[in-house]
Order: structure tokens, then C-alpha cells, then sequence
């Protein structure tokens, strides 16, 4: 049985509630958690989506569409503030991660719930809660808030967690009843959503957001700059996803060579989709979806928008 309501008490919240007021200028308390809602369905609407769920298709997949990604979105979203809350209310990063955990499990029972056992932002709710922690834990440190300051603290409840969590599979086999991710790892060495975090989201602050401000600045439409920022993350990140679905080596080397072409192909500027809808053709014979890079434009996005200047005025 899952207990109601956040794993810290009424006066802590409310405390933090006006240390976040006094410390950000203009900026509600909401505002995290609002950013982190609206990030999730950025990512869910930009279209094309080479391989993945968008409003044009299902993709690669035949078990879902882009309602369904909507559905899960609406039944995660309420649970965000509980995330920022971590960080605002000043838990140290050894013991976030089990309140994190603590709302993340109620989460992904909600998701479940809501598309019928299907798993669409799994990932995501690992990645986005830790940063909402980390964008929460600055404000409340009085730590400047930059995306690189927000990824350290948001990597910082889960340093040591590849090791202590997949470590442990030295001694295992391939054949052994494992999950896909641990698999992975012990086979080639691939630490996914948690190597991502733990590195300090390298994806996001190398890839990711630099491209989305690049081409916003260059006057790209939201959706194109979407797009674009999803292709350099895709071509930067281990995306266990497809290496799952079309093996390490494919990963290795088609898959990379196939998207940096596409990457040198397409101009965010002129709105012409062709050369995603292309790199989508190849995809779908291979059945590739690139779900990781997906998480981790969600988490561009939302650092992009709580780091923007207006968004701090």
C-alpha cells in the first residue's frame, strides 16, 4: 500500500515554499514543477520524431501512440512538485534518492495505470525528478541558478549508484534472468538512464541544451529546434533503447553514421522534415526507437526553460 501525500512534513514544505520566494525574484514556487509538466509534453508533440511516438505516428511501436504518451504525462504531472520539493526543502543529497524513489515508484504506478501496463516515461521520471531535485536543492543552497550548477546537484544522490546497483552483475551471466538494462551492462559495459545521471546529464549539457539555445537564437521554431537538439543527443547518447532493439554493434556504427548524416542533412531553419523523414524510413525497417535521447530532450527542455533569463526576471 502506497501512503498519500510527500515524504516530508507540512512546515518543512511551507518554510521552503518562502525561502524559494525570497531567493528567486518573480519566480512562483510552481514554477519547477509547471516547467517539468510542460517539458514532458514538448517532447510528446514535437514531430517528426524519427522512430518515436508523435502526433504524425506511433513510430516503430504498435502498441501506442501519442495519446497514450499524453494519458501517462496527466498522470505523472501532480507528482513533480513532490520532486522539487526534495530539493527545495533542503534534504542532503545522501538521502534524496530514497524520497525521490519513494514518489518515483507511486509514479510509475500512476503511468502503468494510465496506459495499461504500457511503459512510456519510466526513464524519464528517473532523469526529470533528479534534475527538479538538483533545480530545488541550488535555490535552496543559494547556488546561482545554471543548468551546469543544476545537473551537479542532481547527479549528486546518485553518485555510486552504477556501481552499487550494477556492479554487482560481474558475476552473473548474459543468459541469467536479467532486465535489459543490466544485460547491457554486463555485457558491454552500457550504464543508461544511470550513467547519464551520474555523470552529471553530459547528454543534456554538452548536446542537448546547448543546440536548443543555438538555434533559438538563430530563430528556429520551437519544434524545429526540438528536433534539431534531439538529433546531437541522439548521436552523444547510450541509448540502451536501440541498442537493445538493434544491438551494440548497430549502435556502434550504423546507427551513429545514419543520424550524423541526417544531423548534416537537415536545416532547423528551413522547416524542410524531409531528411527525419528519411532517417524515420530506416528506423521503422530496423524498428529503432531512440527512447532515451526522447527522456533526455524532456530534460533539455526543462532546463532550457527554468535557466532563460526571463524565466528568472
Amino acid at each position: 500500500m502506497h501512503r498519500s501525500g510527500p515524504p516530508f512534513d507540512n512546515y518543512t514544505y511551507t518554510e521552503s515554499i518562502l525561502h524559494f520566494n525570497r531567493q528567486v525574484k518573480h519566480l512562483p514556487p510552481e514554477a519547477l514543477w509547471r516547467a517539468a509538466s510542460e517539458a514532458v509534453i514538448e517532447e510528446i508533440v514535437t514531430a517528426p520524431k524519427p522512430g518515436l511516438v508523435d502526433p504524425l505516428g506511433p513510430g516503430c511501436h504498435t502498441d501506442m501512440d501519442w495519446h497514450t504518451f499524453i494519458r501517462s504525462a496527466q498522470a505523472i504531472a501532480p507528482f513533480w512538485e513532490y520532486q522539487a520539493m526534495t530539493g527545495l526543502s533542503g534534504i542532503g543529497p545522501s538521502d534524496a534518492l530514497k524520497h525521490l524513489r519513494y514518489i518515483g515508484v507511486e509514479m510509475e504506478r500512476k503511468m502503468f495505470a494510465a496506459t495499461s501496463g504500457i511503459n512510456t516515461h519510466k526513464g524519464l521520471i528517473f532523469l526529470l525528478s533528479l534534475l527538479l531535485y538538483g533545480a530545488g536543492y541550488s535555490i535552496y543552497s543559494k547556488t546561482e541558478l545554471t543548468p551546469e550548477n543544476i545537473a551537479a546537484n542532481a547527479s549528486a544522490p546518485v553518485k555510486g549508484l552504477v556501481s552499487k546497483e550494477l556492479g554487482q552483475l560481474a558475476e552473473k551471466k548474459p543468459s541469467d534472468r536479467l532486465t535489459n538494462c543490466e544485460r547491457l551492462f554486463l555485457m558491454h559495459g552500457i550504464t543508461g538512464a544511470r550513467g547519464e545521471a551520474e555523470r552529471g546529464f553530459p547528454s543534456v549539457i554538452e548536446c542537448g541544451l546547448p543546440e536548443l539555445k543555438r538555434l533559438y537564437a538563430a530563430g528556429a521554431s520551437a519544434n524545429s529546434a526540438h528536433v534539431g537538439a534531439l538529433l546531437y543527443i541522439m548521436a552523444r547518447n547510450e541509448d540502451s533503447n536501440v541498442i537493445h532493439r538493434g544491438g551494440y554493434d548497430f549502435w556502434q556504427n550504423e546507427y551513429k553514421e545514419m543520424v550524423n548524416e541526417t544531423i548534416e542533412k537537415f536545416d532547423p531553419l528551413s522547416e524542410d522534415f524531409r531528411p527525419i523523414e528519411e532517417l524515420e524510413k530506416k528506423f521503422i525497417k530496423k524498428k529503432i526507437s531512440p527512447g532515451g535521447a526522447a527522456d533526455l530532450l524532456s530534460c533539455s527542455i526543462f532546463l532550457h526553460t527554468i535557466t532563460k533569463p526571463a524565466c528568472q526576471q
